[in-house]
């Protein structure tokens, strides 16, 4: 009987440390489902505050700009000043739009190869200039934009004589854009795994065809990803332009000519006496948040697909 008692004592035992233990897992779990809870709140509170001015924002572009937006001449017609005859007279903005795409084209072909060519030699190398480079783009992200504007003034306009023109714009957004391309195609080229790089090496391979062959299609979708970013940033930047471009009344693709921009039309309509324009103001920025948003939009669902096909 004693050996019988003795042996039920051990096992009575161990299911009291398993319950003690179920016990303890339970309060843990209960614990931590509770933090869980309260993070998620939290971040649902935050998001509904962050929320809340976005919501109102896009409510009042469409509100006012959808009005503006509906007729066809708003498009097509160069814009025109109200007079006491006919106080309510705008015209259109298609000056504005084919600046703005001028503009970012210009841009674009002036910044996209330099900032991404600097993008893989930063992420390549580890030397004294490319720590200089680095630093240096990086000061430059962070630099007003007023700054590029004013250096395009001084440069283009004025130590070059080009006057000013949709070049000197151009070349004040592609100052904007070099640093957000650079940044984030150094950040693409340096997720490439480095089994992709040693394994090109091995073959035989010489180092810059590794990284134009190899690691370049690799990081594609992450440096277009940026590139987009950038155009959005310099589509509707105000400051770099407003010194530069002129704000011509034509509708030209000449390099050389004055032109405007959606943004400026903004600052220029915002501040006129006309109750008109400045209901045009709308429109104009409706039309620019809709150009940037199907901008980013199509560069998020490419490389979504990009990345599904790899």
């Amino acid at each position: 009987m004693s050996n019988m008692i003795e042996l039920e004592e051990p096992e009575a035992t161990g299911h009291q440390m398993r319950d003690e233990i179920r016990t303890i897992s339970d309060r843990v779990r209960r614990r931590r489902q509770l933090r869980s809870k309260i993070m998620v709140t939290l971040c649902a509170i935050a998001l509904s505050i962050t929320a809340v001015p976005l919501f109102l924002l896009l409510y009042q572009l469409f509100n006012r700009g959808l009005p503006v937006v509906l007729h066809t001449g708003f498009y097509t017609q160069l814009p025109q000043t109200p007079t006491l005859i006919t106080p309510n007279a705008t015209g259109g903005v298609s000056n504005a739009i084919i600046g703005t795409l001028v503009l970012s084209l210009y841009a674009s072909i002036m910044a996209i190869p330099i900032g991404v060519l600097v993008g893989i030699y930063l992420a390549e190398s580890d030397s004294k200039l490319a720590t200089s480079l680095r630093v240096i783009s990086q000061t430059m992200a962070g630099a007003p934009s007023i700054l590029m504007g004013l250096f395009a003034f001084s440069f283009v306009v004025r130590d070059l004589h080009i006057g000013f023109s949709a070049l000197a714009g151009s070349f004040a957004l592609a100052v904007l854009m070099l640093p957000v391309i650079i940044i984030s195609s150094e950040i693409a080229v340096r997720g490439v795994p480095n089994t992709l790089r040693e394994a090109g090496l091995a073959l035989g391979a010489k180092p810059h065809k590794v990284s134009m062959k190899i690691v370049l299609p690799a990081a594609v979708t992450g440096i277009v990803t940026g590139i987009i970013l950038a155009i959005s940033r310099a589509i509707g930047e105000t400051a770099p332009v407003l010194l530069v471009i002129g704000g011509g009344y034509i509708n030209s693709w000449k390099p050389l000519d004055p032109v405007a921009a959606l943004p400026l039309s903004i600052y220029e309509n915002a501040k006129s006496e006309w109750p008109s324009l400045r209901t045009e103001v709308w429109g104009i920025a409706l039309v620019l948040v809709v150009f940037v948003f199907v901008l980013s939009l199509s560069a998020r669902i490419w490389a979504s697909r990009k990345q599904q096909a790899r």
